[in-house]
């Protein structure tokens, strides 16, 4: 049997690639556009998905409620990604990102069940800010499809958690 990897290691490499990404993607935009870009980021991350995991055979099985679900999760994360590309095309990307964790921020404020659960979360909300230069003005087109992304962002949690019960 092939040795497991911890957990952790899983949320490390997410965060990784997830600013590794578009910190790529701004390189690209002198040559493709945002949408061209998110595009590439669609495909080519189906493509090393289906290789390594080879989804079509739980696909196989899934009856029409589980179909709805993984075609719903599919939609919302492709438009989740042009919101985001459009939005760190036209904003700074701490500006985006720190909108993108409000929906993160507001899920985990729902399920908070005491004191050290708040916080946590209260810790949370000082670091994204301290951290990130976030700028509103100049540019609303970037602000609203940086919000779009941010309500994206947290229906694909809400549909991860159901599609993981």
């Amino acid at each position: 049997m092939g040795r497991r990897l911890p957990p952790e290691s899983y949320f490390v490499g997410s965060a990784v690639f997830h600013y590794l990404g578009p910190a790529f993607a701004v390189l690209l935009f002198a040559r493709v556009e945002p949408l061209g870009v998110a595009w590439l980021r669609i495909v080519s991350a189906a493509l090393v998905f289906a290789l390594w995991r080879r989804p079509w055979r739980i696909v196989a099985r899934l009856d029409a409620s589980g179909l709805r679900l993984l075609l719903a999760m599919g939609a919302v994360l492709a438009v989740m990604n042009v919101c985001f590309y459009v939005a760190i095309d036209r904003l700074p990307l701490g500006t985006v990102a720190a909108i993108e964790f409000l929906p993160v921020i507001a899920l985990a404020a729902l399920g908070t069940r005491g004191v050290r659960n708040l916080v946590a979360l209260a810790l949370a909300a000082a670091g994204v800010y301290l951290l990130t230069d976030v700028r509103l003005e100049g540019e609303p087109l970037g602000v609203a499809v940086a919000f779009a992304n941010a309500g994206l962002f947290a229906l694909y949690i809400v549909l991860a958690h159901r599609l993981a019960h």
